[in-house]
C-alpha cells in the first residue's frame, strides 16, 4: 500500500503561516491597546492634577492672568484626555478584530487538520484492512494445502 499523504498539506501549511500571522498581529493590537490605556489614564491623572492646582491656586489668591492660565491648561489636559481615551477605544476595536482574524484563521487551520486526521484515519483502516485480508488468504491457502503438504 502506497504510503499516506494529505493532498492538501500546502494549504494547511498555508493556514498555518495565516494563523500565525493573525496572532502576530493580534499581539501588536493588544500591545498598542495597552499602551493607548496607559496613556489615557496618565492624561486623565494629569487633568486631574491639574484641577487640583486650579483650586490650590484660587485659595491661595492667585490673580487673574495666572488663574486664566490654569483654565486654559486644564482644558488642554483634558482634550489630551479625551483624545486618549479615544486612541484607546480605537486600539481596543482594533483588538477585538484583530481577535476575531485569529479565531477565524484557527477555525479554518483545525477543519483542515481534521481532514488530515480523518484520511490518517481511512488510511489506516484500510491498512489494516488489507492486511487481514492478506493474512486470511495466507490461511486459505495452508488450509487448501493441508499439513502434510507443507515443504
Amino acid at each position: 500500500m502506497r504510503p499516506f499523504r494529505f493532498r492538501a498539506a500546502a494549504a494547511l501549511l498555508m493556514r498555518r503561516t495565516q494563523e500565525d500571522a493573525a496572532r502576530q498581529r493580534l499581539a501588536a493590537a493588544e500591545t498598542a491597546r495597552r499602551r493607548a490605556e496607559l496613556q489615557a489614564r496618565a492624561a486623565a491623572e494629569t487633568a486631574d492634577r491639574a484641577a487640583a492646582a486650579s483650586v490650590d491656586a484660587c485659595r491661595d489668591g492667585a490673580d487673574g492672568g495666572h488663574l486664566r492660565w490654569h483654565q486654559s491648561w486644564i482644558a488642554r489636559k483634558r482634550l489630551e484626555a479625551d483624545a486618549g481615551r479615544q486612541a484607546a477605544a480605537a486600539s481596543a476595536e482594533a483588538a477585538g478584530r484583530a481577535t476575531a482574524e485569529v479565531q477565524i484563521a484557527y477555525q479554518r487551520r483545525r477543519a483542515l487538520e481534521r481532514l488530515r486526521d480523518r484520511a490518517w484515519h481511512r488510511h489506516q483502516l484500510e491498512a489494516r484492512r488489507r492486511e487481514l485480508g492478506e493474512m486470511n488468504e495466507l490461511a486459505t491457502l495452508r488450509h487448501r494445502t493441508g499439513p502434510g503438504d507443507e515443504p
